[in-house]
């Protein structure tokens, strides 16, 4: 009985663990998506992608997680966009990210054992808006 207790407790703690690790890597991904420009190159929903996976791999997740990882960005304003670079002012989007049930998660585990929580999947959101600079015209005719 005090095994399967302590077992569940080092199941829920990775699970947790893995929850904040997710959330980090989204929020990260949304940051770098806002701003439209990344060290001189415009932001690409496959530069989003690869941030997420980059930080999953840096924060020491299994290479199956990793892989299996499905990294979305969804744009949930009225502009139509489909790169960050492209968006407007204070539109808003969704940078999420799924480690789907089967291998991707399994690798997760500490315990050995079937999953106590009943969780066979994880999913994390963040939403953001863009940062990107306003597109400003100046008129250089002066008015006299």
């Amino acid at each position: 009985m005090l095994l399967a207790l302590m077992l569940g407790v080092w199941e829920v703690g990775r699970m947790l663990q893995i929850h904040s690790i997710l959330t980090n890597s989204v929020r990260e991904a949304a940051r770098m998506a806002a701003g439209g420009i990344s060290n001189d190159q415009e932001v690409t929903v496959a530069m989003v992608q690869q941030e997420v996976k980059d930080y999953l791999t840096t924060a020491g997740l299994p290479s199956a997680a990793v892989s299996g990882s499905v990294v979305t960005l969804t744009n949930l304003s009225a502009n139509t966009w489909t790169d960050p670079c492209d968006a407007k002012p204070q539109d808003r989007f969704r940078v999420t990210v799924t480690i789907p049930a089967g291998a991707a998660y399994n690798s997760l585990k500490w315990s050995p054992l079937a999953t106590m929580t009943g969780t066979t999947s994880m999913t994390v959101s963040a939403d953001w808006h863009s940062a990107n600079d306003s597109l400003v015209t100046v008129n250089a005719t002066l008015p006299y």
